[in-house]
């Protein structure tokens, strides 16, 4: 989670801090959108500025596929490639054109985009490449994502409005690239790996707007540059995640960062009080509201969090679960404050749903 051209340049950045001391003030009320006729299951991934949601539902027939609900709640089955039985949307912009991924009759998944309409197109696989996928997509019509290579590597790519890709991970610190996030200005947001053997080590991304050469943003003080930038504005602002502290690669703690333009170091938001868990930062909105999840217990157990700007900092919001669910995690937030993601029922099942105001 610039303008363009300020990813060319170290983000050396961080905004005012994460209002740590300040109470925390009840969320929402949480609604759940529902899933296709016959299936269980549902996700939501993101929101656009005209209140719709795109993500994923189960089938009657037990397959996911891609789904969009309207501002009216009604859902949409947006289907899937010639012969597959699988798809799933990951972003959509103000203009409705809708990012993700479908499998194809030979059992691959391929990055995708569906039209207003509904028309679905097979993006360009890079150098013959059979996977990818595409993560998000702006209102200029340029979408990311990445697409896997041999020996478990895989590079971001740059889609263009006419489908055309380029590899953005040809210029990496490490092995591995993907592309997570994109504004309008076409800065790109994502992490660099070093690959199938040591993804736990990972560096999160920018690209500016046409380049091909990922800068790596600076660390939280006192961690070891493990991270991932996952979500940007138009504004600048990105959000992910940064580790804390000193920790085995596979036992780390990380908690949700924001990187602002002009500071200094990035901004730690911490996590839940009553313990040192993890948090996670998935979006951002022009009105600087930040929302992703955080760890609430040794089990591991996530509740959705919001991130609410303030002119002291950011105030943490706990938005609230399901009834008798103890799993929840935020994915997108509109400009208008309203927030999409997944939460658990009582019977442990993941449903797509909104918290409203």
């Amino acid at each position: 989670m610039l303008l363009a051209g300020l990813g060319a340049a170290a983000l050396a950045m961080s905004g005012p801090q994460a209002n740590a001391g300040a109470a925390i003030v009840s969320g929402p009320h949480i609604v759940s959108l529902g899933q296709l006729p016959g299936g269980t299951h549902s996700s939501a991934y993101d929101i656009n500025n005209r209140g719709v949601i795109v993500g994923s539902s189960q089938t009657a027939t037990g397959g996911d596929h891609a789904v969009r609900w309207d501002p009216d709640g009604r859902i949409t089955d947006l289907g899937t490639l010639p012969g597959g039985d699988y798809s799933h949307a990951e972003a959509i912009n103000d203009r409705g054109y809708i990012v993700g991924e479908a499998r194809t009759a030979d059992g691959s998944d391929h990055a995708v985009r569906w039209a207003p309409d509904g028309t679905i197109t097979d993006l360009d696989a890079l150098n013959g490449q059979r996977g990818s996928r595409a993560t998000g997509i702006n209102d200029r019509g340029y979408a990311i994502g990445f697409t896997w290579i041999p020996n478990g590597i895989s590079h971001a790519v740059r889609w263009r409005p006419d489908g055309t890709g380029s590899d953005l991970g040809t210029n990496s610190p490490l092995k591995s690239t993907m592309a997570f996030g994109i504004n309008d200005h076409g800065v790109v947001t994502g992490v660099t790996t070093e690959g199938a053997e040591g993804a736990h080590y990972h560096y999160p991304l920018t690209w500016a707007d046409g380049s091909t050469t990922g800068v790596v943003l600076p660390p939280l003080p006192n961690d070891e540059h493990r991270g991932s930038a996952v979500g940007i504005n138009d504004k600048g602002l990105v959000v992910g995640y940064s580790q804390i502290g000193h920790a085995l690669p596979m036992s780390l703690t990380v908690h949700a960062t924001v990187w602002s333009p002009g500071a200094a170091v990035p901004t730690d938001l911490g996590g839940l009080p009553g313990g040192d868990f993890s948090s996670y930062a998935n979006d951002v909105n022009d009105e600087a509201d930040i929302v992703g999840s955080a760890v609430t217990n040794r089990s591991y157990d996530y509740q959705a969090i919001l991130w609410e700007r303030e002119k002291s900092g950011w105030r943490l919001v706990p938005l609230p679960q399901l009834p008798g669910g103890t799993w929840s995690e935020a994915k997108a937030i509109g400009d208008d404050g309203e927030v999409v993601g997944t939460a658990h029922t009582a019977q442990g099942l993941g449903v797509a749903v909104r918290w409203e105001r």
